[in-house]
Formats: structure tokens, C-alpha cells, sequence
């Protein structure tokens, strides 16, 4: 494919892009890093990733689930490595030729479908998505499809939805146009599209569907047209049909590195947001394609870092991350589905790109990858480190409680360790700084924490190393009474998600029952809010006279599902 003018859209998306500065401490002091970081040679680079890989090894018996490992070098792939097994029922090793399924890292090819369909004339990806999907429901404000692509739209991920039933997408057979409905039924978002950033699968179905209604194909014959074919990809395709043999392809699984593992595939035709099986040389291919200039239009796209409505670049791009690893740009994209963990990177300034792809959890293919970098470029330089404040430890323990998030409701500690007398955020200690600022120990994330005037918690604010900002208020512990728990007992339905919860009191104790008939406990946590094994968290939400209005739920991907009270309880009369 030649090379192809970009609209003028994007000339101009890309012009904005380049007049955004770099201007927090974190940033600055990866700027400090990047003056020391080494060139390398072929040589150094192949050594590296020996060491590495060798490290990874040693870190797991020889019949523990592996990995394969390809790197390229100033285009070139000068080592590929497999270690481990691709199936332990019949002790059959992992090889360099072994196909793997890649999680997420699939999302940059769905949007690379869409941007060659900018580039064709076919669509414009700054559309609203109702153009092509007019059944998703009209939220008031402009959705479009980069909206989709870079995680900004606000739509709540399908996966957590569907597990409100208790059976998730990894627990039932789910096809394309199920995960579809399930978006088209969300009649609210998380937030107004373009505010934030919030990472969701829903966004690359809704992609995947305006592929196929655009061009008249499938998202698997499209991709071989357009890309895999063209490019050599000659290994890679999707799992559109779970039951599909693929000769060579590993097994998934879980467990911690000695066992005992256990089967942990997935087993559904749902693709887009993931769902590509394929090789590292594969994927090194074509890594190499968007660093040819072949395909320059298209990786330039790509590569466009998304914009909030308030004017901050994100680092999410289209399908892929664009920031900077100790100093070096990075543009990558890591995967996990069911025992599939993945990562891919490329680092252009370098010519180097790193493609690492495992079938057990317990492998870190970003520790792997990032390790290679570390032994072929560094050492880097440490950031400039802020100056600590000693406090004692009653100043540390006025910091320590139960918080609650803005925006997810979410619940969190602070506490004071006695035995080492810090204060800490869950595992991460705490490096006070002065004037009620925190640091986190191993990370550029800062807290700072406020008071009223009788020295009372108030709230606290976490700020991420390239500034964003979230909200804690501060808590207390709460014991309901008996009265509040019977004012929520029963069954209640969300329409959104097709879905009841019944209340369940026993005895001392209150649980939820999902339609799949599980049971999980309800722990009371803070006034009107009940924290749920797996990482929910349900609300009471009350009228103008203090009543029971409706039951709110939310996870990390779906922040506030609303629930009334049903009046008809598995076909029957609720009394």
C-alpha cells in the first residue's frame, strides 16, 4: 500500500497535538532520564533479552505455562525465545511458531480498520456513532467514534454489565451481536463523552460493528484483506468461532507459578476488543509495517493521542499508548483474556520493537519486555526526588481512615503500620512531603490530604504523575440497623440490564442473590453503602423524605447501575 494523504482533520488533530508541553514533575523528570539512556547495539540488545528471558525462566518449573518472546532490532528480528508449555495435559512445549490469543492488544487493529475507512472516503472518525449505529441510545451529547477508540465515551463495559447476573462473559457462550445489545440497552453513560478517560471494551464492539456495517465484511475478512494479507501476517486471525481449530495454538491457564494450574480459556465469539490469535513474528511484522513509512497515514492516526473536552492530552491514542518509558517514546498496547497475558511495544526512537506473549497470568510480559529495555539502555537516571518531612507517629495516624471515591464510590484505606510506623495506601507506603503532602513510594503519585478547623478529615486527592486528579472524602464506619436492612430487603430490577438482585436477610447478616442464584455476603462499609465480594459496591439511594428510593451498583467499569424495586418476582406477585 503507498502512501496515503491523511484528511484534513487529522492534519489538524495532529497540529493541536504537537502544541501540548510536557510540564509536570513527573514528566520533567523523565526528560532529566532521557539524556542518559544508552544507544545500543544488536549485539547489547540480543544480550538483554538473553538475560531477561533466562531471569523469567528460572522463576518457574519447566512444565509451568511460558512464554514466547520476538525482538527486532533496527528492522530486523534478531532473537525470537520460547519457554514453557503450550499444553500440560500432554507436556507439549511452547515454540517460537506458537499462536497465542493477545487480549487488548487486539483493539489497535480494530481501529486501524476504521482509519482505513477515513482514508477510503468510507467514514470520518470524528462521526457521531449514531450515524452508524442509530439504535444506540441519543445521551445528549455528541458521541463519536474516536470517543470510542480512545476510552473517553463514557459508555459502561458490557462484561461488567453482564455479570450483574452472576454468569459474566467468561461464564456463558456470547456472540457478537449479544455483546451488542447489551451496549444498546445502557440508556445512561459514566460521564459526558470527552471528559475523561475510562477504559472499556464496550467502545471496541461498537468499532468493530460500524467496521462491518461500513465496508459490508466482517471484521475477520476485512483485517485479512486490508492488513494481515497485505502486510505477512500469514498466522494471525480471530476468534470469532471459539470451537475453530487452530493448529499450534497454546493453552491458557491460571495458577501461581508451582502450581497447581487449572484450564483458563475463553469461550465466546466476541471480537474487536480482543480476540486476535497470532505469533510474536507476527506481531513483529507488523510492528514493523507502521515503522516502514509504507503505512505512514495510517500509524500517524493510530498514534493520535486523545484530547479531553478541558484541553488534556491523554496518553491512549487509537488501539494504542503512546508515552514515555524512561525517557524513551513507547507506543504499545498490553492484553489479558481468560490465561492469556500479553504485550507489545514498539520504541521507534530505538528501532526496537518487543513482542511478548504468555499463557499464564503469573508472567508479566511488561516486566519482561520493560526488563530488556532496562538492560539494553540503561542505567536511567533516578527522578529528582522530593524532600520528606519526618512526622511523628501520631501526625501520621490524623491521616489514617476510610475514604470513599467521588465519581465510583468506591471505598479505600489509609492506615498507620505500626511495625514500621508508616502510613500507608493499601501495600504502598507513604512518603509524607509537608503541608499534608504524601508521595507514594516507587511512583510519582501524589496525595494531599484536607482538614477542617477542628482538625477533622475532610477529603484527599490523589494526583497521578501526569496530573490527573481524584477525589476521596472522608468516612466513617457505619452499622446499619435493622430497620434500614429491611427497607432494602426483597428483589429489584435494572432495565438496563435485564437483570434482578434479590436482598437477602439472615439472621445478623445481608446478601445479595444474582439471578444465577449465587449468593455473595453485603458488608456494610460507610452510611447507605455496601461493599460486595469481587469488587462491587451497592448504594441506597434516598427520596425527599429520607426513604428508600432505588439501589445503585458499581464496579470499576461500570460505575452506577440503577435498580428500582420489582414488582413481580420470577413470575410472581411481589407482596
Amino acid at each position: 500500500m503507498g502512501k496515503t494523504k491523511v484528511s484534513s482533520h487529522s492534519r489538524k488533530r495532529l497540529a493541536v497535538d504537537a502544541k501540548w508541553g510536557l510540564v509536570t514533575f513527573f514528566v520533567m523528570s523523565l526528560l532529566v532520564q532521557s539524556s542518559v539512556s544508552q544507544d545500543a547495539s544488536k549485539e547489547k540488545v540480543i544480550a538483554a533479552a538473553e538475560k531477561v528471558i533466562a531471569a523469567e525462566i528460572a522463576a518457574a518449573p519447566e512444565d509451568a505455562p511460558g512464554c514466547a518472546v520476538g525482538v527486532s532490532f533496527e528492522g530486523n528480528t534478531v532473537l525470537r525465545k520460547a519457554f514453557g508449555m503450550a499444553e500440560l495435559e500432554h507436556k507439549v512445549p511452547i515454540t517460537i511458531d506458537s499462536i497465542f490469543e493477545s487480549g487488548s492488544v487486539a483493539k489497535q487493529f480494530t481501529a486501524a480498520a476504521l482509519v482505513l475507512l477515513e482514508i477510503d472516503g468510507k467514514l470520518d472518525i470524528d462521526d457521531p456513532v449514531r450515524k452508524y449505529i442509530p439504535e444506540l441510545p441519543d445521551y445528549g451529547a455528541p458521541l463519536t467514534i474516536r470517543h470510542l477508540l480512545n476510552h473517553t465515551a463514557g459508555l459502561r463495559d458490557w462484561g461488567a454489565v453482564m455479570g450483574i447476573s452472576g454468569v459474566g462473559r467468561g461464564e456463558r457462550i456470547v456472540r457478537q451481536d449479544y455483546a451488542i445489545h447489551v451496549i444498546t440497552k445502557q440508556k445512561h453513560l459514566d460521564f459526558v463523552p470527552g471528559a475523561e478517560y475510562s477504559y472499556s471494551n464496550s467502545g471496541y464492539q461498537l468499532a468493530s460493528e460500524i467496521v462491518e456495517r461500513v465496508s459490508g465484511m466482517s471484521l475477520p475478512e476485512f483485517t485479512k484483506k486490508r492488513l494481515f494479507d497485505p502486510i505477512g501476517m500469514k498466522d494471525t486471525s480471530w476468534r470469532d468461532d471459539y470451537e475453530r481449530l487452530v493448529p499450534r495454538r497454546v493453552q491458557a491457564y491460571d495458577g501461581p507459578p508451582k502450581g497447581p494450574w487449572k484450564l483458563s480459556m475463553p469461550f465466546m465469539n466476541v471480537y474487536g476488543n480482543g480476540g486476535i490469535l497470532t505469533t510474536v513474528e507476527d506481531f513483529l511484522r507488523w510492528n514493523a509495517a507502521l515503522d516502514s513509512g509504507e503505512w505512514q497515514a495510517m500509524a500517524d492516526m493510530l498514534e493520535t493521542q486523545g484530547v479531553l473536552n478541558d484541553g488534556k492530552k491523554i496518553d491512549y491514542a487509537l488501539g494504542l499508548s503512546v508515552y514515555s518509558y524512561n525517557g524513551i517514546r513507547e507506543v504499545s498496547h498490553g492484553g489479558r483474556t481468560a490465561g492469556y497475558v500479553t504485550f507489545l511495544a514498539r520504541y521507534p526512537e530505538k528501532s526496537l520493537s518487543i513482542a511478548t506473549l504468555c499463557n499464564g497470568p503469573f508472567r508479566n510480559p511488561v516486566r519482561i519486555t520493560h526488563g530488556i529495555v532496562n538492560e539494553a539502555y540503561g542505567p536511567f537516571a533516578a527522578p529528582p526526588a522530593l524532600p520528606s518531612k519526618d512526622l511523628s507517629a501520631d501526625e501520621l495516624k490524623k491521616y489514617a481512615g476510610l475514604w470513599r471515591e467521588d465519581k465510583t464510590h468506591m471505598p479505600t484505606m489509609t492506615v498507620f503500620d505500626e511495625k514500621s510506623g508508616k502510613l500507608m495506601a493499601g501495600n504502598i507506603p507513604l512518603r509524607p512531603l509537608g503541608d499534608n503532602a504524601f508521595e507514594s513510594s516507587g511512583s510519582s503519585t501524589r496525595f494531599r490530604f484536607e482538614f477542617g478547623p477542628n482538625g477533622e478529615r475532610i477529603s484527599a486527592t490523589r494526583i497521578s504523575g501526569d496530573g490527573d486528579e481524584t477525589k476521596f472524602f472522608a468516612e466513617e464506619k457505619w452499622s446499619p440497623s435493622k430497620e434500614v436492612l429491611q427497607s432494602i430487603e426483597g428483589t429489584w430490577y435494572s432495565e438496563e440490564a435485564e437483570t434482578m438482585i434479590t436482598i437477602v436477610i439472615d439472621g445478623e447478616k445481608i446478601k445479595v442473590r444474582l439471578e444465577s442464584l449465587l449468593e455473595l455476603p453485603m458488608m456494610p462499609v460507610y452510611k447507605d453503602h455496601f461493599s460486595v465480594p469481587g469488587g462491587s459496591i451497592v448504594w441506597i439511594e434516598r427520596d425527599d423524605k429520607g426513604g428508600i428510593g432505588s439501589l445503585h451498583v458499581g464496579t470499576g467499569r461500570m460505575r452506577d447501575l440503577r435498580f428500582e424495586r420489582a414488582k413481580v418476582v420470577y413470575g410472581k406477585d411481589q407482596e
